[in-house]
């Protein structure tokens, strides 16, 4: 008895059936790979120099894969285009850091006042970009970090002005200094300065007002590329250095604010994302402007990425305590530097303010609560 062997079946019926199978594989993976990417960022960032090179990497390249899935889902395989949404959604949202400004629907509060903040990179010398921001943003304070050479600025009349070597505020209103600290940074031969605090003296009283600029990873991270190779793990020695630094210094400068009366506003280069451990841990006390009253993706460095890939990173902060919550937040327009200015308005909360001696609660690094007795505000 002959038997004939069965054809394979080659149909075009078949042929497409797999390859809708396998594009349903492709959406699901990419969203469960996009959330894992967002959890070794957010869980493992600025704890591992690999996980700080995404903290501090193009993150927009995680949105490469859609252009290619969505239009093949929407031909083929329409059930896919769930998982591609939602992965879409931790992409933008989580993963790359998109705002949205619902606070400013919230924000009833009155008065309000205009902050500033730039990294000018030494570029504060007779800069005309600068002076026209300045008076054109109608800002009531403004805060300078990186003003490492003269500075020479179109100050409107009657300003006032403290300076602190890189580190400066300025004000319509009139300023005391409360304190100012200087550290020694991985990679650095001096000291250089990271905190200036001040009482602003507003028409309905006292504002405590401080400007910081912390440690950047970025001399670790540019000695871990590499043109050939992309990578050199063997490089890791100093970025692992800068993360240690970078802890210890947010805990120190954190514990000279809660000396001196816990700020109602912090502003400046933090050279922290949001996302960041560090940034959650020391600084997560106060309301980040930016990501509860600013649109988009809000990066105020833009750093000169390898092979042409340009992208910003949102490590400039306005901060504000419980007694003021942010309006508006902004991005402001270029002034020679890589860091763009950032400005937001703030509203006084109508609530009653702590009286002196209340406590705030802070947990530092190693998880214990530290106490910060509160001083009598306006």
């Amino acid at each position: 008895m002959s038997m004939n062997p069965q054809p394979l079946n080659n149909s075009p019926e078949t042929s497409c059936s797999w390859f809708r199978c396998a594009l349903a594989w492709a959406a699901w993976g990419y969203l469960f790979s996009v959330i894992l990417f967002w959890a070794f960022m957010f869980w493992v960032g600025d704890r591992w120099w690999g996980a700080t090179l995404v903290l501090f990497g193009p993150r927009w390249l995680c949105l490469l894969p859609l252009p290619l899935l969505v239009p093949l889902a929407s031909i083929f395989r329409r059930r896919s285009l769930w998982p591609l949404l939602a992965a879409a959604i931790v992409a933008i949202g989580p993963l790359a850091g998109f705002c949205i400004p619902w606070a400013s629907f919230l924000a009833l509060g009155s008065p309000t006042i205009r902050v500033l903040t730039c990294n000018t990179k030494s570029h504060c010398l007779d800069n005309e970009r600068l002076d026209a921001l300045i008076r054109e943003s109608n800002a009531d304070i403004v805060a300078l970090q990186g003003c490492w050479k003269d500075v020479h600025v179109q100050w409107p009349d009657a300003w006032h002005v403290l300076r602190h070597g890189e580190l400066l505020i300025a004000s319509r209103f009139p300023l005391q200094e409360v304190s100012a600290t200087v550290h020694f940074r991985t990679g650095h031969s001096r000291p250089r300065e990271n905190l200036l605090s001040c009482i602003v003296t507003l028409p309905e009283g006292e504002l405590r007002f401080a400007t910081v600029h912390l440690q950047s990873p970025h001399f670790g991270i540019a000695r871990l590329l590499d043109r050939h190779t992309g990578i050199r793990p063997s490089r890791s020695d100093l970025i692992t250095k800068e993360i240690n630094a970078r802890w210890h210094e947010s805990e120190e400068v954190t514990s000279q604010l809660a000396a001196d009366g816990w700020p109602d506003i912090v502003v400046g280069d933090l050279n922290l994302p949001v996302e960041s451990p560090i940034y959650r841990t020391y600084w997560s006390s106060w309301s980040d402007a930016f990501s509860v009253a600013g649109w988009g993706f809000g990066g105020t460095e833009w750093p000169q990425g390898t092979a042409g890939i340009h992208f910003g990173i949102r490590i400039d902060h306005i901060l504000s305590s419980f007694r003021w919550r942010p309006k508006r937040c902004w991005l402001g327009s270029d002034i020679g530097s890589d860091h763009l200015p950032l400005v937001a308005d703030l509203c006084r909360e109508p609530c009653k303010p702590l009286a002196e001696g209340g406590v705030l609660k802070v947990n530092n690094r190693s998880g214990n609560t530290v106490t910060v007795q509160l001083k009598k505000d306006f």
